[in-house]
């Protein structure tokens, strides 16, 4: 158990790590923010990579079920309250995973938003 500990504090404490998890937030928050304009939806919250994105309307469920089942591997998404998505992505997520997800989102949101 220690080695693993070490390993993970050895990773959070890497030179730019932190600066990359601010990075990364940033981006999320710009590609959210981009999503609530186009959809009129009601904008983005949240700090670092933990954000929400505020629905228009109380479609929050539908898209989590809809996601899930996307090919070829689905989408995991949370929708703690029936008007808002919650994201959560790994520290280590990367700018083209972050894509990946916006394009999916953007898919599902065309359909049902």
């Amino acid at each position: 158990m220690t080695a693993v500990g070490s390993a993970v504090i050895a990773q959070l404490t890497a030179p730019g790590f932190l600066q990359s998890v601010q990075d990364k937030g940033a981006y999320l928050r710009e590609q959210l923010l981009a999503l609530s304009s186009e959809f009129g939806l009601g904008g983005e919250r949240g700090e670092g990579l933990l954000r929400a994105l505020v629905l228009n309307k109380d479609i929050g469920p539908q898209l989590v079920e809809e996601a899930r089942d996307m090919q070829p591997q689905g989408l995991l998404l949370n929708s703690p309250r029936p008007n808002l998505l919650r994201f959560m992505p790994a520290l280590n997520v990367t700018i083209e995973e972050i894509d990946q997800m916006i394009g999916m989102l953007r898919t599902l949101l065309k359909k049902l938003a």
